[in-house]
C-alpha cells in the first residue's frame, strides 16, 4: 500500500505529479536492478507510514535528473555507474566519444525554511569575511535588541541566514572520491547541486567563486582534495519539488530539461578537458552563457543570476522558478 502519510503523493493536486513520478521510474526500470529499485522506493518512501522530507527531496531530485538523462541518451545511459570501482556515481552516459558522470546532491534546507518562515530579519554574506560574525553580534546586541533599542521588535530578531559553503566542501570531497583519479580528457566528472530558490543559487555561486571560495586560489580548503571534480551544475530542481502544490507556475516537475541550470567548470581541475567541458554545455539544457552575457544595466553584479531570471526570463513569461509575488 502506498504511504498515506506522504504529503507529496497524497491530496489535492498530486495526481499529475504522481503520474510523472511513475513515468520517471518506468524509464529507469530499463536500467536498474531489483536491489536498486527497492533502494529507490525506500528513499522515495513510497510505502510504509513514515516520512522524512529531506530524504524524499534528495531521492526525488536524483530520480528526476537520472530519468531525464535516460530519456535523452537511452542507448548509453547507466544507472549508478562505477566510475571508480567499487564506488559508483548516480548516473552516467556517453555521447560523441565523451563520457559524462553525474553525482547528484540535495542539501537539507529545513533550517533555511524555518528561518524564512520565522518572520525574522535575515543577514547573510557572499563569500567569507573575518569580520562578519562580530558585525552580526554587534547588530544583534545594539540594533535588534529591545533591551538596548526601544524601537526594536522583540518578535523579529536578526538571525544569520544559513551559510552552506562547508556543505559544498563536503559534497566536493565526497564526489571526488567517486570519480577516477586518472580519468581521461574525454571523461567529465560533474557534481550537481540542487538549490531551493533563486537567491540560494547566487549564494552557491559565491561558495565557489566568492572571497575564500572553493574554486579560487585562496580557497579556505585545499583544492587538491577535490580536483577530480571537473564541473559543478547548480540546478533549481529542489525548488521545483519542494512545496510544489503552491507553485502554480511550474509543471513537468520530473523533467530536468524544464529546470534552471547553470554549469561551472572547476578552474582548478586536474586536467583541462576543454572539449568535454564545451560539449556538456551543448548537451545539458542550461542558461550559463546567457546569464554570463546578460547586460546588467542597473543593480549589483553580485546579483547577476537574480537579475537575469527576473529581467530576462520572468519578463518574457518564462517561469522556471515560481515568482515570489
Amino acid at each position: 500500500m502506498l504511504n498515506l502519510t506522504h504529503p507529496y503523493l497524497q491530496g489535492d493536486g498530486s495526481a499529475d505529479y504522481k503520474a510523472e513520478l511513475w513515468k520517471a521510474m518506468g524509464v529507469l526500470s530499463n536500467y536498474w536492478t531489483s536491489k536498486q529499485r527497492h533502494a529507490l522506493e525506500m528513499d522515495l518512501q513510497l510505502f510504509g507510514d513514515q516520512f522524512d522530507e529531506a530524504k524524499y527531496l534528495q531521492a526525488a531530485c536524483e530520480t528526476a535528473i537520472a530519468s531525464t538523462l535516460a530519456r535523452m541518451f537511452p542507448d548509453s545511459f547507466a544507472y549508478e555507474y562505477q566510475a571508480k570501482p567499487p564506488k559508483d556515481v548516480d548516473c552516467s552516459f556517453k555521447q560523441n566519444g565523451f563520457r559524462f558522470n553525474f553525482e547528484i546532491k540535495c542539501p537539507d534546507f529545513s533550517r533555511k525554511h524555518s528561518i524564512d518562515e520565522s518572520g525574522a530579519f535575515k543577514i547573510g554574506v557572499f563569500g567569507r569575511f573575518d569580520d562578519y560574525f562580530p558585525l552580526v553580534e554587534k547588530l544583534q546586541n545594539e540594533v535588534f535588541n529591545s533591551n538596548t533599542n526601544p524601537n526594536a521588535d522583540s518578535n523579529r530578531p536578526l538571525v544569520k541566514a544559513q551559510h552552506m559553503d562547508n556543505k559544498l566542501k563536503d559534497f566536493l570531497l565526497s564526489a571526488n572520491g567517486k570519480f577516477a583519479d586518472d580519468s581521461s580528457e574525454e571523461e567529465l566528472n560533474i557534481l550537481v547541486v540542487c538549490c531551493p530558490d533563486l537567491l540560494s543559487m547566487q549564494d552557491w555561486f559565491f561558495y565557489m567563486f566568492g572571497v575564500g571560495g572553493l574554486f579560487t586560489s585562496d580557497s579556505y580548503h585545499s583544492t587538491l582534495d577535490y580536483n577530480n571534480v571537473d564541473s559543478v551544475i547548480l540546478t533549481n530542481m529542489y525548488h521545483r519539488h519542494y512545496d510544489y502544490q503552491h507553485k502554480g507556475k511550474l509543471n513537468d516537475h520530473w523533467d530536468w530539461r524544464q529546470s534552471f541550470n547553470l554549469i561551472f567548470p572547476n578552474p582548478l581541475r586536474k586536467k583541462a578537458k576543454m572539449a568535454a567541458s564545451w560539449k556538456v554545455l551543448e548537451l545539458i539544457p542550461n542558461y550559463s552563457i546567457e546569464t554570463r552575457d546578460f547586460k546588467l544595466d542597473h543593480g549589483f553584479e553580485e546579483l547577476r543570476i537574480v537579475y537575469f531570471v527576473n529581467e530576462e526570463l520572468f519578463a518574457k513569461d518564462k517561469f522556471l522558478f515560481q515568482p515570489e509575488n
